[in-house]
């Protein structure tokens, strides 16, 4: 962050299995902190709810709001509802002295990206009753009456009555002129009901032609008047005001008004819903806030009579909706004249797949797969085409972008079923995509990023249709190990096109600088050879483990040879580079299966009736490392 732009606010986490995670604030955002899936920043813990707290930050600051949690909330070992949240405060989801101990969250407030609320304005000093006057008045009477010849003093009490009347009389006239003739005057306020962050209007006497000069108390919470005229002011109701009636007032340089009542609505607010997605008569729970007696509930305009209220959730039904598989439906919550903002709602049970784009592909592309129900990190999902696992490389709970694998049909096009796999369950609602292949002339193989299995996490593939060729356990200088497999790919694929032009291209196992795999005569590395996916080949997936893990060196040189054998034989059609000779005969066998035919390369037919066996067996062949 540069030295002109101030930090923003933060929440972190403290205590628990992600102590010290951070998330940053955006002006004008709000985070849901809570167990559920879609909380923003979710913390498992028995104690915390699925939307358990809302923090936000707007023009008056960072404010904190309870979702009608069993529990409650707490900062700095205060209960609260909603308040103002500061440098340093803590938010518990116990109260002091639980045995419970769940994690807390920090707030971080750097200076100066937040603005203070302006105090409310001091009242003017009394003017203080002059002692030293009456001190001198009865010195004055003494000194008369000595030179009067001993007559008589005046009683002191007397005169100390006389000056408290002055001051009083002076007081109350001050007082009167303040609160009658200089101060403002509020006579009403319309609506006299309302919520944070909706105008209101002030009619009433003295107000400052000036808008920002008139700030407008809401009990403790202030806000500034966005427009005013002498008899009329318009505010809005400021965040964090306690629901119920709370004294309104108007405050300018000449003084405070006089309160009139107002009676705050805690905000009718719809987060999310859960499950996303939902058949006709499973039950839905909308989280929120301000739901109470005379909640009324739709759902794509039909009407729903809810199953039970609580103040930050409500449970229904999934009515019969009109639509297909996948349709989304907005969900509106309201009372009486005051309307939640929609939250979507999808018709099938989630995890579900709604649509891909590209709505069609081949094996290699990245497809991204819109839907809803899935899970928030690429590691809590899986995927498989035609029941062929497929590499997730990021996630949403809305999208998924994975690479598609290999087909199994030998036809141009064939549409595949696509299942997502999140949080345990399966989608179970009908998908299918229009995967395609080149099943005439000349096969050219072209390398992409690939799934070890369904269930194995931190681990990718780089290989053909025919057999992967390597096996990646590190993300190296990628973000991730899925996103170094697919740089790996793009840079094999630049050396199949360059050898498809006639040119030289070789590959060769490398020690400096870094140990890896690159092209004869090129500046850099195609792939560094990490110890850690060393590692990887001590027990590789589905194999018995070896010995002992082959060195860097080692696998560098075998990755060679396996890319040597892939790439001499079909651009060029001419003979394979022989480089990997196992013991069990596996490229020989594959050799005999794909006669390579000078000049013309090999024919994509006999590329597609390889059998699924053999196509194990060099699979299992490249995950060996001599």
């Amino acid at each position: 962050m540069s030295d002109d732009t101030p930090e923003v606010p933060s929440l972190t986490v403290v205590g628990g299995p992600i102590d010290g995670y951070e998330m940053k604030m955006s002006r004008g955002t709000t985070v849901v902190i809570g167990s559920g899936r879609l909380a923003h920043m979710r913390i498992d813990h028995q104690d915390i709810e699925l939307a358990h707290v809302r923090v936000s930050w707007d023009d008056f600051g960072l404010s904190v709001v309870d979702n009608g949690s069993r529990k409650g909330t707490w900062v700095n070992g205060q209960p609260i509802e909603t308040t103002a949240l500061f440098d340093g405060d803590e938010i518990d989801f116990v109260g002091p002295g639980s045995r419970s101990a769940p994690p807390k969250v920090k707030v971080k407030v750097p200076k100066g990206s937040v603005p203070e609320p302006p105090p409310p304005p001091a009242p003017a000093a009394r003017p203080a009753p002059s002692g030293a006057g009456v001190r001198a008045v009865g010195t004055r009477s003494r000194a008369t009456a000595r030179r009067r010849g001993g007559s008589q003093l005046p009683d002191l009490r007397f005169v100390a009555f006389v000056a408290l009347g002055l001051v009083l009389l002076a007081g109350g006239l001050w007082l009167v002129n303040r609160l009658f003739f200089t101060a403002p005057h509020v006579d009403s306020i319309r609506p006299p009901q309302g919520e944070p962050g909706q105008t209101v209007t002030l009619t009433g006497k003295r107000f400052r032609s000036d808008a920002a000069s008139n700030v407008v108390w809401f009990g403790d919470r202030s806000s500034n008047a966005s427009s005013s005229s002498g008899s009329e002011l318009q505010a809005q109701v400021p965040p964090g005001v306690r629901p119920g009636t709370v004294r309104v007032t108007v405050a300018t340089s000449a003084g405070r008004s006089r309160p009139v009542p107002f009676v705050a609505w805690e905000p009718l607010r719809a987060f999310l819903v859960d499950p996303p997605g939902a058949r006709p008569g499973d039950e839905v729970v909308v989280t929120g806030s301000g739901f109470g007696e005379g909640v009324a509930v739709r759902v794509g305009g039909v009407p729903v009579q809810p199953v039970s209220v609580e103040p930050g959730a409500l449970r229904f039904a999934m009515p019969e909706v009109p639509g297909a598989v996948g349709s989304v439906h907005p969900v509106v919550v309201s009372m009486g004249p005051r309307h939640a903002r929609p939250v979507a709602l999808h018709l099938g049970r989630v995890p579900l797949v709604v649509s891909f784009e590209p709505a069609r592909g081949v094996a290699g592309d990245l497809v991204r797969i819109r839907g809803a129900g899935f899970a928030p990190t690429a590691e809590g999902n899986a995927a498989t085409f035609d029941g062929v696992p497929a590499l997730v490389v990021a996630a949403s709970p809305v999208e998924l972008a994975v690479v598609i694998p290999p087909g199994r049909q030998p036809q141009a096009e064939a549409l595949v079923p696509v299942v997502v796999h999140a949080g345990g369950k399966p989608s179970t609602e009908l998908a299918v995509f229009p995967l395609q292949r080149l099943v005439e002339g000349a096969w050219v193989p072209r390398f992409f990023a690939g799934a070890v299995g369904e269930d194995v996490k931190g681990q990718a593939t780089v290989g053909t249709e025919i057999a992967p060729v390597m096996l990646l356990a590190w993300k190296d200088d990628s973000r991730s190990v899925a996103e170094r497999a697919l740089q790996v790919s793009a840079r094999l694929n630049a050396a199949v096109d360059r050898a498809r032009l006639g040119q030289t291209a070789r590959f060769e196992a490398r020690e400096q600088p870094a140990v890896g795999v690159a092209l004869v005569g090129a500046p850099d590395l195609i792939v560094r050879a990490t110890p850690q996916d060393a590692a990887a080949y001590q027990a590789p997936p589905g194999l018995p483990a070896r010995g002992a893990a082959p060195t860097p060196l080692e696998l560098a040189r075998h990755w060679a040879a396996l890319l040597q054998d892939t790439l001499v034989g079909a651009p060029s059609g001419g003979q394979p580079a022989a480089a990997v000779a196992p013991a069990s005969g596996t490229f020989a066998q594959l050799r005999a299966a794909l006669p390579w035919q000078y000049g013309s390369g090999l024919p994509s037919s006999r590329v597609i009736a390889l059998s699924s066996d053999l196509k194990r067996r060099l699979r299992d062949a490249a995950f060996r490392v001599p």
